[in-house]
């Protein structure tokens, strides 16, 4: 065979090939789902749409109402008043203390004398270098009463009563010395007070000896004032710690009565609290000595004062114008909640001589007139009243609005008066709804509320914890 014959042979074969190939047919490609796939696809998309919406949306975290208290045990600087009465020197002269520091006397004991020449008291100066004085057991024992009763009452935190201490030790030590010497004197001592240098002074009535004065003896109850409790301001004067004194300058100070009185200013909450109670337990916190007292108020300069009235602990307190005590039996149980809960909104107020009952339904209605002259009968929700007014929301009535009086042609418009209230938002219904409350006592944290109001919250009430975060018919999930 020819070489151009078997190109031309292969050439048709090829032909031939190409026309097979051109009937082959191509299928679409096949797509296989799986409902499984679906499924969680749909559920990752719902999940990140949750997700967002929580991350963008407030968290309201809603509170069940409990029965609960709260012991405030408030604490206080309160100013003692009692009666006092400072005695003052007859005549000039060297000064000696024979009574007792915080001692009771009688009127015929003796509590001073003055030395005029200066001879007694150098005598006894003498006696004292000479160690012819001693001082017998029951001069010792009182000085260790002084000393127990401040090892009793010792605390780091009040160190510088330490000083006060100090000086009291000596000038009692001092003092029964003193004593001492003058009854060993005999003569001498005699001899002065026959010739005039030498008096002894008794005092004028029975009380309580204090060797201390500070301004403060003539304020009573009535004249206190506010700037009375300005302690920056106050200070004390030890007439014990004197060698001789003008006549007419104080000596010392007699407290005639056990009957005394503290007082302390008050906030309005805690005289609401107190203002219907008679008896009040008090801690002292110096010697954590816990007493009942009878209580009084007064109001002066728009403030409140608690006045308490004892009749006992007043000789262990004689020194001190400001105690420090604490209040602890206004222990105040009723439904409690959290003050982040608490609201105040405005409502509109309607007279209650506006009030009318249809419908065969004891609620309160009104007669509103519309603006077509005709007038409809509403009872919207009422959510508070006093002994004047109604309270209602813009979700029943509109500024503007006019109500008419039963029987009478007058007209009341709504939003003339306007009054807010506090409360807090019930959810008890899956949405927010306002409820009135009446706080009876408030901490920092947690306020006590009055129960069985009309239009307040009960136990087992759901509230919400932020009260400031929602609105009025706000859907709470």
């Amino acid at each position: 065979m020819c070489p151009f014959s078997f190109v031309l042979k292969m050439s048709r074969k090829s032909k031939k090939t190409r026309k097979k190939d051109n009937k082959i047919i191509k299928y679409p490609k096949q797509y296989h789902f799986s409902i499984g796939m679906i499924i969680i696809g749909v559920m990752c998309i719902y999940m990140v749409y949750h997700l967002f919406t929580y991350l963008t949306a407030n968290n309201i975290t809603v509170y069940e109402v409990s029965q609960g208290s709260i012991s405030s045990n408030l604490e206080y600087n309160a100013l003692a008043l009692r009666s006092e009465q400072i005695v003052y020197a007859d005549n000039s002269g060297d000064i000696l203390y024979l009574a007792e520091n915080f001692g009771k006397v009688g009127s015929k004991s003796q509590v001073y004398a003055l030395d005029t020449s200066g001879e007694i008291l150098s005598s006894i100066n003498e006696s004292g270098e000479n160690s012819e004085i001693s001082l017998d057991a029951d001069d010792y024992t009182k000085l260790q009463n002084v000393i127990s009763t401040y090892l009793a009452d010792y605390n780091d935190e009040r160190f510088g009563k330490t000083y006060t201490f100090k000086s009291e030790l000596e000038s009692q030590a001092q003092q029964l010395y003193t004593v001492s010497a003058i009854e060993q004197m005999g003569a001498s001592l005699d001899d002065a007070i026959n010739s005039g240098t030498f008096s002894i002074y008794s005092s004028p009535t029975p009380g309580l000896i204090v060797y201390s004065i500070d301004g403060y003896e003539d304020l009573t109850i009535d004249n206190f004032t506010s700037d009375s409790f300005d302690t920056s301001k106050y200070t004390s004067t030890n007439l014990k710690t004197q060698e001789s004194v003008e006549s007419g300058s104080p000596v010392y100070k007699l407290i005639t009565s056990d009957h005394w009185n503290l007082v302390c200013e008050i906030d309005d909450d805690l005289y609401d609290l107190l203002k219907e109670e008679t008896y009040l337990k008090i801690k002292f916190l110096e010697d954590e000595t816990e007493t009942w007292t009878t209580i009084t108020f007064t109001e002066k300069a728009g403030k409140h004062y608690l006045i308490m009235t004892l009749d006992d602990s007043m000789d262990r307190y004689a020194d001190s114008r400001f105690v420090h005590i604490k209040l602890i039996n206004n222990n105040i149980s009723g439904l409690k909640i959290p003050n982040s809960s608490i609201v105040s909104k405005d409502f509109y107020k309607i007279p209650k001589d506006y009030m009318i009952q249809g419908n065969n339904s004891d609620d309160a209605g009104f007669l509103r007139q519309e603006d077509s002259g005709n007038n409809v009968y509403i009872s919207p929700t009422i959510y508070y009243e006093d002994d004047d007014y109604y309270y209602l929301d813009n979700n029943d009535v509109s500024r503007g609005d006019k109500f008419i009086k039963p029987n009478s042609n007058e007209i009341y418009v709504v939003g003339t008066d306007i009054g807010s209230l506090e409360g807090v938002y019930n959810v008890n219904k899956g949405y927010a709804v306002f409820k009135q409350i009446e706080i009876l006592f408030q901490n920092s944290d947690y306020s006590i509320i009055k129960t069985g109001t009309s239009y307040g919250i009960s136990m087992y009430d759901h509230i919400v914890l932020q009260g400031d975060e929602v609105e009025e018919n706000t859907i709470i999930n």
